[in-house]
């Protein structure tokens, strides 16, 4: 971390949440306008099993990417996943779990649309929100899941009926006014003498949703001397599509979760939102997780890869498009910090649903605008990046909190450029560090001047200052009303690469204009 004077907007105003030991933790994702993210995709109605399978297969990956995951349940656009009651995940840091796992799904749907979806090119970048829930034992977890798939039942049964009658000839509105009031019995009979539908042969991961676990099978390990296998029981993750309300599935499987009969709805007072404090200014901070083997695996150059910066600073002006009250962006190697205005309501200022719903987008157009900046490369493997979110009161913190990530930018690219120098001219990387250790800013530029005759300020502005995205004005124009023609100011998202300081500012006041 930079020693700067600047180090107070962290000490003072970042908060680190743990949540609280012995709970279990599950963090139910949702996909974000996936109503309008459906219909632009054509996906089948009531259900299409294609997008189910997707996010199944997503879960799975979950499970096998985190193995603290002990269970998941899924339907329709939302998937919850139970993590083990003594984890240790991150220090069961909130903002990092839940901005990790909302990141890596999402990563993971981009990357496995096209196994679903061969016919199909994704139009719009996927996003979801998501929330943190802990439950203090296996009774609540166990209500959990079954609320859950209640819920499920109820959903699913009234979309058959819905679409059933939609695709009949029916309006949307008059299939409404048919279905209002009914019971589940009613819509049994509906769908038996108008349309000869015996919902019960419906498709079971229609009506009861999906549970990923690790189940026990036995595997074939090796054969003894006379040919004869030699089987052990191994834990697998399997996708079902079974009845988690009643007891036979957890008697069945006793060391996911232990069954407890009791009642589920009272399960929703767990579901504590936190609203972050109003008239402050919000930043979210994003920065991808394990980034030294990412950009390994993927060869990005040393100290910097212009190539990928570009793409982060394109992932950042997509942000500031979709979602307006982002006032400004600063991001440099690979991180980024949106600014939202100071009054922003968006998503009623819950903590959680900010900070999953950027994580989510971020990573989403990342992986969207992979193979137009890396046309050559694959993504071998698909990124995360965790998020966190910080309060400001005043924009002369939310400035001293952008110069502090200034001079982290320049301590750190200062510190690699000669890191890197010396291990392309025949250095070892721990030799590097050896001489590098203790040295000041000063001395690092010596080094680079008279060893590799390079003067540091000639290197890019973006890799010495990072990048700076905001709106600024392009003109005007002609809105026409009932009352006559209003001008209007046009803005436009900007990139640029210049000092934060007290003139910047100045000459960009109307960024924190309110």
């Amino acid at each position: 971390m930079a020693n700067s004077e600047y180090e107070y907007v962290k000490r003072e105003f970042e908060f680190d949440r743990r949540l609280p030991a012995s709970n279990w933790i599950v963090v139910r994702i949702d996909g974000c306008h996936f109503h309008r993210f459906s219909k632009i995709h054509a996906f089948e109605k009531p259900n299409d099993e294609n997008a189910l399978r997707l996010m199944n297969a997503c879960a799975t990956s979950m499970l096998e990417k985190f193995p603290d995951i002990v269970f998941a349940y899924g339907v329709s656009d939302e998937y919850s996943f139970v993590f083990r009651e003594g984890t240790e995940f991150y220090q069961r840091r909130e903002s990092k779990i839940l901005s990790l796992c909302v990141s890596y799904f999402t990563s993971m749907y981009v990357m496995k649309w096209k196994d679903f979806f061969p016919n199909k090119d994704l139009k719009e970048p996927p996003y979801f929100d998501g929330r943190v829930v802990c439950y203090p034992n296996m009774k609540t977890i166990h209500d959990y899941l079954a609320w859950r798939q209640v819920d499920c039942h109820i959903n699913n049964h009234y979309n058959t009926c819905f679409w059933m009658l939609v695709k009949s000839g029916k309006t949307e509105k008059e299939a409404q006014q048919t279905l209002k009031g009914t019971f589940s019995k009613d819509k049994n009979e509906l769908l038996s003498q108008q349309f000869q539908v015996n919902y019960e042969d419906e498709l079971a991961m229609f009506r009861k949703g999906s549970s990923v676990y690790r189940d026990k099978v036995e595997t074939k390990v090796k054969t003894d001397d006379y040919g004869n296998p030699i089987k052990r029981i191994r834990l697998a993750i399997t996708v079902s599509n079974l009845d988690i309300i009643g007891p036979e599935f957890w008697e069945k499987h006793q060391y996911i979760l232990r069954e407890e009969k009791c009642r589920y709805e009272y399960v929703k007072k767990f579901d504590d939102i936190r609203r972050l404090p109003c008239c402050n200014w919000i930043v979210v901070r994003i920065s991808t997780c394990q980034f030294d083997q990412f950009s390994l695996i993927h060869s990005f150059d040393k100290p910097n890869d212009e190539t990928a910066l570009s793409l982060m600073n394109a992932s950042a002006s997509f942000m500031m498009e979709q979602f307006p009250d982002i006032i400004f962006c600063y991001g440099f190697s690979n991180e980024y910090s949106f600014v939202f205005q100071e009054n922003t309501e968006l998503y009623q200022r819950n903590e959680r649903l900010l900070l999953s719903s950027c994580s989510s987008c971020f990573t989403s157009f990342y992986m969207m605008k992979w193979k137009e900046y890396f046309p050559g490369k694959e993504l071998v493997q698909p990124p995360k990046f965790e998020a966190e979110v910080l309060c400001y009161p005043k924009p002369k913190i939310v400035c001293d909190y952008l110069s502090w990530r200034q001079a982290e930018c320049h301590n750190r690219n200062q510190y690699n450029t000669c890191f890197w120098m010396l291990v392309k001219s025949g250095e070892d990387e721990n030799k590097a560090n050896e001489i590098l250790k203790g040295t000041l800013s000063k001395d690092k530029n010596e080094l680079l001047f008279q060893r590799f005759q390079m003067n540091y300020n000639n290197e890019p502005a973006m890799f010495r200052k990072g990048s700076c995205t905001y709106r600024q004005k392009v003109g005007t124009f002609a809105e026409v009303k009932v009352s006559g023609d209003v001008a209007r100011d046009g803005w436009d998202v900007a990139v640029s690469h210049v000092d934060m300081g007290p003139d910047f500012w100045r000459k960009h006041i109307c960024i924190f204009d309110k």
